[in-house]
């Protein structure tokens, strides 16, 4: 009887100890964010892998594509355009019709115009958010972008100053 006791007693110190995933975002997000010092990139980098594995863990949840958001934005800011791309892939695979996906396909474009210099790659992705958003919110700067790729800042002002 002694036995089961200690081990039950075990058993409920674990469960209790070990952090939820969403306790573990929460903890995660008020280190990150509350602080007045630099952004720490070692608590950044694990704040983006909570939000993918609460993700991974709960698909059906509402709050899933909401972090995979932020997860995008978090790893923009991190610079790590390979990571970013990777989730905002997952978002169009899995929430496509969540209206923050269309801002994540936004940026998708954005990094490889700007990180990769890839332009025809960028071309390629901001048509297709304008084919899936044809009036969504970056669907004017998707436009302004595919016209303006590959000019220098001297040539954007040119043109600018020229209209």
């Amino acid at each position: 009887m002694k036995r089961i006791l200690a081990v039950l007693i075990f058993v409920v110190f674990v469960a209790c100890s070990s952090d939820d995933p969403a306790r573990r975002i929460e903890k995660l997000e008020k280190q990150l964010f509350t602080t007045e010092q630099s952004v720490d990139p070692l608590v950044a980098d694990d704040l983006v892998t909570a939000y993918c594995d609460y993700a991974t863990q709960y698909p059906d949840d509402p709050m899933s594509p909401e972090y995979l958001f932020k997860a995008v934005d978090v790893s923009m800011n991190l610079n790590n355009p390979q990571r970013t791309i990777a989730i905002v892939d997952r978002m169009l695979r899995d929430y496509p019709d969540y209206p923050r996906t269309q801002a994540a396909l936004f940026v998708k474009g954005f990094i490889f115009e700007t990180y990769y210099g890839n332009l025809d790659m960028a071309k390629k992705i901001y048509e297709q958010y304008l084919e899936l958003y044809p009036n969504g919110e970056f669907a004017d700067s998707c436009r302004a972008s595919i016209e303006n790729l590959g000019l220098t800042p001297e040539e954007l002002v040119k043109k600018f100053e020229n209209q």
